[in-house]
């Protein structure tokens, strides 16, 4: 008769390999989903980062090529009767570098322009202008008046179907003498008339600073402060700025654009060399390096080239 061997498991010491080898098959395949992970949360930021910084880039490089222009030949002659004289209503050739903590927390740039649609004036009978065509400008803005001698800028009071008025009455107008006087003197009587031909336009004066943000007060943004309806209104464009940082091109100088100093000279200036670092703090799903951190653009004014 046959006797039948009894049936043998598995060892303890194959069980232990079998467990090892399991282990470390698992452990390599969690650490390739954890390294995806992380490659996903960076290329997520990367991503976000890149959306907002091509926004404020092309803001930012339509200010700066914009700059300076005033509509008729550029006039170099210029007039503000707004009254009180704020920094905003003041042409300093279209473009104004500023030091770091002069705006906000870092360096700043003030760029002024004539823009939008524009109206030729077909008569002007002071306060009154008659416009060949319907007006693009509405009571309370800030609008840029020039011919080939002389750009005036005022607070529009009153609009009708083809006119526009700048009285006193506006209520940012010291004066509705338009003509031009240095140094100014709102009280003094300046009249000044525009011929047929002048053309008017709505004033852009943008100041881009960096200055803390309205959602986390201890990461800053980069700003962007225009006038609307004669109001100052700052408008948060990228979070997560820690500086800003510009640099100018000379116009009468070999390439090569300078850091802000008193010594650069903004009326000669054709470029300007802009550079954003990100607050690390404001990615908090990936350590980025500073290198990805920083945006950096040049674009020119190209009313100047």
């Amino acid at each position: 008769m046959r006797q039948c061997r009894a049936s043998q498991g598995f060892t303890l010491v194959e069980l232990m390999i079998a467990l090892v080898l399991g282990l470390v098959l698992l452990g390599g395949v969690i650490g390739v989903f954890l390294s995806n992970q992380t490659t996903n949360r960076v290329n997520n930021e990367l991503a976000s980062l890149q959306s907002s910084a091509r926004l404020a880039f092309q803001l930012m490089s339509q200010d700066i090529r914009s700059a300076g222009f005033a509509g008729c030949n550029n006039s170099t002659r210029f007039v503000s009767v707004i009254g009180g004289a704020p920094p905003w209503s003041q042409w300093q050739g279209g473009l104004q570098g500023f030091g770091a903590g002069t705006n906000g927390v870092s360096q700043s740039i003030r760029l002024m322009y004539g823009a939008g649609a524009s109206a030729s004036v077909s008569s002007h009978v002071p306060p009154v202008l008659n416009l060949n065509e319907a007006t693009p400008l509405q009571a309370g803005e800030i609008a840029m008046l020039c011919d080939d001698t002389l750009a005036a800028i005022f607070q529009v009071s009153a609009t009708a179907a083809n006119t526009v008025s700048h009285a006193v009455g506006a209520p940012l107008n010291c004066s509705e003498d338009l003509g031009y006087q240095s140094p100014f003197v709102c009280a003094d009587a300046r009249p000044r008339v525009f011929l047929g031909g002048a053309m008017l336009m709505r004033f852009e004066s943008a100041l881009w600073l960096v200055a803390p943000s309205t959602d986390d007060p201890a990461i800053n943004s980069l700003y962007r402060e225009i006038i609307i309806g004669g109001n100052l209104v700052r408008e948060e464009v990228l979070f997560g700025v820690t500086s800003l940082n510009l640099a100018y091109q000379d116009g009468n100088q070999p390439f090569g654009p300078a850091p802000f100093s008193a010594a650069v000279d903004m009326g000669n200036v054709t470029g300007v060399q802009v550079s954003l670092v990100m607050d690390p703090d404001a990615f908090t799903n990936a350590d980025l390096p500073i290198e990805m951190r920083t945006i950096e653009f040049f674009a020119a004014v190209r009313n100047r080239l």
